[in-house]
């Protein structure tokens, strides 16, 4: 091999990985058993689709509308942030959504795995969906699940902290989305969707007004994400 040659192998070798641009990134972001899977029904509706290969079942009927390797990646994203391991992993996801014909969309629920996706994003629009945390902790428990990677309070700060960071986003809660409030069609107007809200079927809701206890500061973050919610739906 000649020192050309050489030198060429060796700025190939040191050359660090880079991910690919997305370039128009559709989410709906939010906490197990908060209603991201009615949020993404309702953007269907609107002509989204969902990249998905879990199948439906008694807990969520319509389908789950998401990856498992996508869902895997963002565990990994929030424990190691863009390395040689996960760069490749998420470059393989952006190429799906890239390549998709018409407009694709991704659940996630590991919410602060959504900075990564924001980094690389040249239009990112995003549906924040919360749930009251006695519902959803009722909700996991029925399905036998005592703990999640992240705690609501810890997933839903960092919706907040999204939101804030993300121009092109709106809040809504599950129970807004149950009950085919109004103000529903007027935060995804905001984005630039016309969704059909007869696709909701409210005898799929799994949980209501339950008496799980919960904390002080699990009230008081539900409180501002309700206030985040009144003025996206205005």
């Amino acid at each position: 091999m000649s020192v050309a040659d050489e030198s060429k192998a060796g700025n190939a070798q040191s050359t660090p990985l880079q991910p690919k641009a997305l370039k128009n990134g559709i989410f709906v972001v939010g906490h197990p058993r908060s209603g991201t899977s009615l949020a993404c029904q309702l953007l269907e509706s609107a002509g989204v689709k969902f990249l998905s290969d879990m199948q439906s079942d008694e807990y969520n009927k319509s389908g789950y509308f998401e990856l498992f390797g996508a869902k895997e990646l963002e565990k990994k994203l929030i424990e190691k942030a863009m390395n040689e391991e996960t760069i490749p992993e998420l470059n393989r996801v952006v190429e799906r959504l890239n390549s998709s014909a018409g407009l694709s969309g991704l659940k996630i629920v590991h919410i602060p795995a959504l900075f990564f996706y924001r980094h690389i994003a040249k239009n990112i629009r995003v549906v924040f969906i919360y749930r009251n945390p006695a519902d959803v902790k009722a909700s996991m428990l029925r399905r036998g699940i005592s703990a999640f990677k992240l705690s609501w309070l810890e997933n839903n700060n960092a919706l907040i902290a999204a939101h804030e960071n993300i121009r092109k986003s709106i809040v809504i809660s599950y129970e807004a989305l149950i009950a085919r409030k109004a103000g529903v069609k007027n935060a995804f107007r905001k984005l630039g969707f016309n969704v059909n809200l007869e696709v909701i079927r409210e005898s799929e809701q799994s949980q209501k007004n339950s008496q799980i206890v919960i904390s002080a500061d699990e009230q008081k973050l539900f409180n501002r994400l309700r206030r985040l919610e009144r003025r996206c739906c205005a």
